[in-house]
């Protein structure tokens, strides 16, 4: 068990109610509905660095976050701890909006990624090489959203236009991507 998962053991022993959330910059909950999906996130800040750091090895860390999502979708449901350490001070309700923020970048992402390059269908399944190919996915995206030429034409046509045109695949290539 790491130092965070046992402070925040021994918290939920020692305060079993949560506080009110108006009333605290160390809990905080959300709730989200939409058709058949419900999800409740809380979310507790904690101050006491020495009790996961003694030696304090981490400099800059000054607090650490617990979110629990319990997550219903049709009849399934599921609870996950998540952890955080933070190299500045945050509420807990600032802890919550940034991590629901974060994860709302990463879904748009992997959707246009998938839209484009139809990542869910690849076969690659060895972790490094999968780990490669997506890099390479998202410096070519970002190479084609760059560009200036194919204005109003979709991601997907882009790509296949690079695979037909040599001057567009080389214009990519020296003016735009990250190699």
């Amino acid at each position: 068990m790491s130092e965070i998962e046992r402070v925040f053991t021994k918290h939920m022993e020692d305060h079993p109610k949560d506080p009110e959330p108006s009333e605290s910059d160390v809990f905080s909950e959300t709730e989200e509905k939409s058709r058949n999906r419900y999800e409740h996130r809380r979310c507790w800040v904690f101050d006491d660095i020495l009790a996961i750091d003694p030696d304090q090895e981490w400099a800059k860390l000054t607090q650490f976050a617990v979110i629990q999502r319990d997550r219903r979708i049709g009849s399934q449901q599921t609870t996950e701890l998540h952890y955080y350490i933070m190299s500045r001070e945050m509420s807990a309700k600032s802890v919550l909006e940034s991590v629901r923020s974060h994860w709302g970048i990463e879904n748009s992402q992997h959707w246009k990624l998938d839209v484009s390059f139809n990542e869910d269908a690849s076969k690659i399944h060895e972790r490094t090489a999968a780990k490669n190919v997506a890099t390479v996915r998202r410096c070519c995206f970002n190479a084609h959203s760059l560009s200036a030429r194919f204005p109003k034409e979709s991601m997907k046509t882009r790509i296949e236009l690079a695979g037909l045109n040599d001057e567009y695949r080389t214009e990519l290539i020296r003016e735009h991507s990250f190699f």
